[in-house]
């Protein structure tokens, strides 16, 4: 309902107004009627008006004197003003000082002052949508500076922000999230960089759609950091904020860990409260990704290295007396270790990289690659470890021509995954659904993906939709947004960003440059 005080100084052309028109009906709320500008003021100054109607020539305060004073105090009012074709310089007047209509009153009739408050109701609307771009600007403005700030102090450097302005909350308790982009270690590559950029630029959006308070910024390349203020019952922001947040990325196909940190209070322990985020991240290598891990003391570290040493001596003594059931069994009480222990996931691969390069030493040219220990950086769960290792380990006792007769049928499979994808590019596929298309596993089916296309399947995938929609920009009038549907993409919005981030241009623009 938009509110609407009447101003008139005679009793019967207020009555007429108010009993002529189904103010109701029409979407409006008389909040009350006065005899002359000042009597009318009180409403003013209590803001309880989007619509002013008001006479011109009244006594103690005119329509023209009213409008000069609430324009002054309530700048987003609109004014409607009533005259007698003896009026018309002080109608003129009146639309200078920036009222949107005036209406006569001897001709008056209820659907001209319908036709006049429609044009109102629809200037109020414009005027509304104005001030919230403004302020989405604003907001954006600060929060990007507030980011900003936060990742130079994720850094080390100084920050020096009048913190307790910004952000209120800070000194009265907040947590740090880090959310872990799961399978980055899939979408590195040449190209692949964009995508993960995407999807930490959706997953920063989307949070801020649904909290209320809290800053997002970028901790890394695979990273989103979100800073929130303690609520006075964590358990319920959990429920509602993190848990919903968490869902809807995976229902975009977007797969995140959380990690979250304790209470802290003060922007100085921010550095602390990173500590036990990134800690609490780290247990998705131990419990698997995408789920939601509170900080916990006993997050790894460095134990039982003398332990793993042991181990790992007698398993190269198995490896070159050709002892290999032996050998197996020492690698799997690493492994046991492993899993037991918890040590942290840096010191894994660097106790990993041992039998990986003993493999390469003592088949020479026909080990596993080499690059096969590059590859550990980026392999996110203990479980991913042990099966690299696990084939590596097999790997070396085939005879050559089983390697070759192998590596014939993995490009086989490859081949068939290809011709998969070509015939449901456009639909919501994912690697999983592939990778069960050709019988293997979503991990394994990765890596044989990308060694024998040079790509990684979400590349292969993506400029896959993209070459379709190419096609369909060049050749046909379809709408952008059905241009993404029938090339795969199901968000307008992703649409576009991949586009331009491939393309360097926008989708109109290419079609425009095609033409």
């Amino acid at each position: 309902m938009y509110r609407v005080l009447l101003v008139d100084d005679e009793p019967f052309a207020r009555m007429g107004l108010r009993a002529t028109f189904d103010w109701e009906g029409n979407g409006f709320r008389l909040v009350g009627e006065a005899s002359n500008g000042k009597n009318a003021l009180p409403w003013i100054e209590r803001n309880e008006v989007d619509i002013l109607i008001t006479d011109i020539a009244m006594p103690v305060m005119d329509g023209l004197e009213l409008i000069r004073t609430a324009r002054e105090r309530c700048p987003q009012m609109k004014f409607i003003l009533l005259s007698r074709h003896s009026d018309f310089a002080y109608v003129r007047e009146g639309m200078r000082m920036g009222a949107s209509d005036y209406l006569l009153k001897p001709t008056l009739e209820p659907a001209d002052l319908k036709e006049v408050l429609a044009k109102v109701v629809d200037q109020i609307t414009e005027d509304r949508k104005i001030n919230e771009l403004y302020a989405k600007q604003e907001l954006s403005g600060k929060r990007l500076e507030l980011e900003k700030a936060f990742a130079k102090l994720l850094v080390g450097e100084p920050a020096p922000l009048p913190w307790n302005e910004e952000l209120p909350w800070l000194k009265d308790g907040y947590r740090i999230i880090l959310c872990l982009l799961d399978g980055a270690g899939h979408l590195r590559s040449e190209d692949g960089g964009v995508f993960m950029e995407i999807m930490i630029e959706e997953a920063q959006e989307s949070f801020y759609g649904m909290a209320e308070d809290g800053i997002a910024f970028r901790g890394g390349a695979d990273q989103l950091v979100l800073v929130v203020p303690e609520p006075p019952v964590w358990e319920e922001y959990l429920k509602s904020v993190l848990t919903c947040f968490h869902a809807a990325l995976k229902a975009r196909g977007f797969s995140f860990t959380l990690g979250i940190s304790g209470k802290y209070q003060g922007i100085e322990r921010f550095k602390q409260a990173i500590t036990e985020g990134r800690h609490a991240v780290k247990r998705r290598f131990y419990e698997g990704p995408g789920g939601i891990y509170p900080y916990m003391t006993d997050c790894g570290g460095a134990a039982g290295i003398e332990e793993s040493k042991l181990l790992l001596s007698r398993f190269k003594a198995s490896l070159r007396d050709a002892e290999k059931e032996q050998a197996l069994r020492d690698l799997e009480g690493l492994f046991r270790r492993w899993s037991s222990h918890r040590p942290a996931p840096l010191q894994v691969k660097r106790e990993a990289q041992e039998p990986l390069t003993l493999f390469h030493l003592l088949k020479d040219n026909r080990t596993v690659p080499i690059e096969q220990i590059e590859a550990l950086r980026y392999i996110e769960t203990v479980e991913e470890v042990k099966g690299w290792i696990r084939a590596a380990f097999e790997a070396l006792w085939k005879p050559e021509e089983e390697t070759e007769e192998e590596s014939g049928f993995h490009r086989r499979i490859v081949g068939r995954a290809i011709d998969y994808l070509k015939h449901h590019y456009t639909q919501n596929i994912s690697l999983q659904e592939v990778a069960d298309h050709v019988a293997m596993s979503k991990n394994y089916f990765s890596e044989l993906f990308k060694k024998d296309t040079g790509q990684n399947f979400i590349d292969y995938l993506i400029r896959l939709r993209l070459k379709r929609a190419c096609e369909l920009l060049r050749t046909t009038t379809l709408k952008v947004y059905e241009v993404a549907e029938m090339s795969g993409f199901n968000d307008v919005k992703y649409f576009g960003k991949v586009f331009k981030k491939v393309m360097r241009m926008s989708p109109a623009e290419y079609r425009e440059k095609a033409e």
